[in-house]
């Protein structure tokens, strides 16, 4: 017998099948124990002088490891090729560890009963994987943590076939450092079966052939998964979480979700191999073995569920040492919760939303599942891969990130197509052929650029202290954050709209610092300081000076007026039109007070400061929306200045709008409710004409009154020119352009 033992950073070159590549070297054992840094991995082989003609199947070996406060890890051992066994181990407890095996052939002197020590120091590394260790739900039950506590944000990609010789060991390196780069921290990968692939085509093998050699998984193929070994170890060294999938949907059996077969042995077309519960079961005990002293999470199946995979979860659950976090990957549209018989099998839950639907399903079902209890992370594992099937373009990725991760999201994974199934020109990896998107070109889509910029942006703040605040925002905006400390705000596209979100419940008199950041570009774009003053001043009072014009609209006399667009009539003392304005020629100012009365059950618009029909203010109430805006319209295009909900108000009304240098205010009633916004300030200052804005026949004007009038807005502090207030409307400043904007709130410390 030999006895080594191989610490997880230390490593030579070998030859493995012909090829040179770096594995971890075996040194002799000596009587002194092997010391290993806190968090890496210690492999311990043992050589038995006996031959087995079955080695997987006849001999199952483990190690009873006694940890420095006494507590005792039964570590599975794996068969390693020739009369080669080994268990790895890893812990962020310094210190002994005393080791004594236990073999099914008790009889077997080499591998029953050695013992060893392992002693573990602490930690030289910068990765947060080594310094602060694995992942695991926080006591939260909302977010992942390491081993010390320090927070971990979920920002994964998904590589289901990333173990497969099409993605070479150079192309899964330039994989890695891709990612590294732009933030991401899981990557999800299939150690097993793959998905609409039959389990022995040629396809799933990797440098070192198929990973097993009989069809019941009773013959393993070590070389497969030492070849396996070097991404699984890159991708660690690298800072990266590996989410292993132990295999897809039904090599068991069928898929079962709430008692309902969901899947069969028939898969697009090609017939499914089934391997059985306890070939999986042998599979899943292999992978613990390899795998589970490293910071790994586990997938128990992909698209899997059902009484057979809530079983397999189970034994992962008794057999792994470590408890690293368990969950299932649902069929579509499901969650893990929902895909086993038993929820405590499953330590966070996992959704997939799907694709092909822009993300709409994302967000409603991350809410869904948050509000499930007990509580536990959620993260959406697969949803819109970008590019897949010519769908799901970046403006969809940062939507169900955002979306997402302001809906109660631990974290998020992306997909891109090319990369999911590591295709390559000629090989697309997959049957049916979802894309010809090659591994390179899915690396390089913009999607994954804008997500770890998002990431980052998020990581500046308190993000797994933050609380879901969707009464800060209008519907269709995301918020989240830490009332008094800071508010994160999404607001998704909307066209051709430049309002920035409309914000509720700002605490009164505290300064924020705000700033708009942009998804697709990671730009900055200052806005200085928010303050909710409180109740405004009322903007005016009405007219107060001598009139400069009335009209009645009683006569025929129609000169003081031209029409733009439809002509209008005056009809039963009422001015009526179709589409189009009626300018009042005779008056214009710069500092000018209109009012009007009005149907409430039509659009009422009044026009002020207009050049021509593409250039003007307008002060308007749209019934439909029950709200009154000022716009501010250039080259025909609105830019819209507040809104102010008006919940109640009619049948009749009286509209009253006025501009005074670069402010502009809005008031309305109905004799018994008053609307007003504050005093506003516009970009049109220069002097115009007055008039009205016809939206169809059901408006009628009347007692049309124009007066010069000047009002201001109340003065503001000098020394701070970088302020603005919010008011009862809740208007944030224009968008700087009309696409998706954050919206960051921080408050000012001093």
């Amino acid at each position: 017998m030999r006895l080594c033992v191989r610490p997880f950073a230390c490593v030579r070159f070998l030859a493995v099948a012909g090829l040179a590549w770096c594995a971890i070297s075996e040194a002799a054992q000596s009587a002194e124990p092997r010391k290993i840094e806190a968090n890496r991995v210690a492999q311990i082989t043992l050589v038995s002088e006996k031959t087995y003609p079955k080695p997987f199947m006849e001999v199952e070996l483990d190690a009873v490891v006694t940890r420095p406060d006494g507590k005792q890890l039964r570590v599975p051992a794996f068969w390693a090729g020739d009369n080669r066994w080994c268990f790895r181990y890893a812990s962020d407890q310094p210190g002994q560890h005393a080791w004594r095996t236990e073999c099914s052939d008790k009889a077997n002197a080499k591998l029953h009963g050695i013992e060893g020590k392992i002693e573990v120091v602490a930690s030289s590394s910068d990765n947060p994987l080594y310094r602060h260790g694995p992942i695991r739900e926080a006591k939260d039950h909302r977010h992942f943590e390491h081993a010390d506590g320090t927070p971990f944000f979920w920002l994964g990609d998904t590589w289901w076939k990333g173990l497969c010789k099409r993605l070479t060991w150079e192309g899964f390196q330039e994989l890695t450092a891709n990612r590294k780069a732009k933030g991401f921290s899981v990557v999800q990968i299939v150690c097993g079966p793959y998905p609409n692939e039959g389990v022995f085509e040629p396809r799933w093998e990797n440098e070192g052939g198929k990973p097993y050699l009989t069809k019941d998984f009773s013959v393993v193929n070590p070389a497969y998964f030492d070849y396996a070994d070097r991404r699984f170890q890159h991708l660690v060294e690298s800072g990266f979480v590996p989410a292993i999938v132990g295999g897809w949907h039904n090599f068991i059996g069928p898929v079962v979700v709430d008692g309902k077969e969901v899947g069969g042995r028939y898969r697009d077309g090609m017939i499914m191999e089934t391997i059985g519960e306890a070939g999986m079961t042998r599979h899943w005990r292999n992978l613990i073995a390899r795998y589970a002293a490293y910071p790994v999470v586990w997938v128990i199946g992909g698209e899997a569920g059902g009484p057979q995979w809530t079983a397999l979860a189970k034994y992962v659950q008794a057999t792994d040492p470590y408890q690293r976090p368990l969950t299932m990957h649902p069929t579509g549209g499901g969650s893990a919760r929902s895909s086993v018989n038993d929820q405590s099998v499953v330590s966070f839950d996992m959704l997939q939303t799907g694709h092909g639907d822009g993300g709409g399903a994302n967000v409603a079902r991350i809410k869904a599942a948050y509000a499930c209890t007990p509580p536990m992370p959620v993260v959406n594992g697969e949803s819109c891969y970008e590019s897949h099937m010519q769908t799901a373009f970046p403006d969809t990725q940062r939507y169900v990130f955002w979306g997402g991760m302001l809906s109660g999201a631990a974290g998020h994974t992306y997909g891109a197509a090319g990369v999911w199934h590591s295709c390559v020109e000629g090989d697309a990896g997959n049957r049916p052929v979802f894309d010809w998107t090659t591994w390179r070109e899915g690396m390089n889509l913009p999607g994954s650029t804008q997500l770890g910029m998002s990431k980052k942006l998020l990581e500046k703040y308190p993000w797994w202290r933050f609380e879901l605040h969707p009464e800060w925002v209008e519907e269709g905006s995301f918020a989240a954050g830490i009332p008094g400390e800071v508010r994160v705000i999404y607001q998704p596209k909307r066209g051709y709209n430049w309002c920035g979100p409309r914000l509720k419940n700002v605490e009164r008199d505290v300064p924020y610092a705000a700033f708009y950041f942009d998804p697709a570009s990671g730009r900055r774009f200052d806005l200085g300081t928010l303050v909710n003053p409180g109740p405004p001043p009322k903007p005016f009072v009405g007219h107060t000076q001598p009139r400069l014009f009335e009209d009645r609209f009683e006569g025929a006399d129609a000169s003081a007026w031209k029409d733009y667009g439809q002509p209008s009539q005056r009809k039963d003392g009422r001015l009526v039109g179709s589409q189009g304005m009626t300018i009042l020629e005779k008056v214009e100012g710069a500092d000018l007070m209109v009012s009007v009365d009005a149907n409430s059950d039509a659009e009422t618009c009044i026009i002020l400061r207009f050049h021509d029909p593409s250039h003007y203010l307008s002060a308007s109430y749209s019934p439909s929306s029950k709200r009154i805006v000022i716009d501010d319209v250039e080259y025909g295009w609105g830019h819209i200045v507040d809104t102010l909900e008006t919940p109640a108000i009619g049948p009749k009304i009286r509209i009253t709008a006025a501009v005074c240098g670069e402010y502009a205010a809005l008031s309305m009633t109905d004799g018994t409710n008053t609307f007003s916004t504050p005093v506003l300030t516009v970009s049109n200052v220069t002097s115009g004409k007055v008039g009205v804005r016809h939206g169809g026949e059901r408006q009628a004007y009347d007692n049309f009154e124009v007066s010069k009038e000047h009002f201001a807005p109340a003065k503001r502090d000098p020394n701070k020119p970088s302020v603005f207030y919010l008011w009862p409307g809740g208007s944030s400043p224009p968008l700087p352009s009309p696409q998706d904007w954050v919206l960051v709130l921080e408050r000012v410390k001093s």
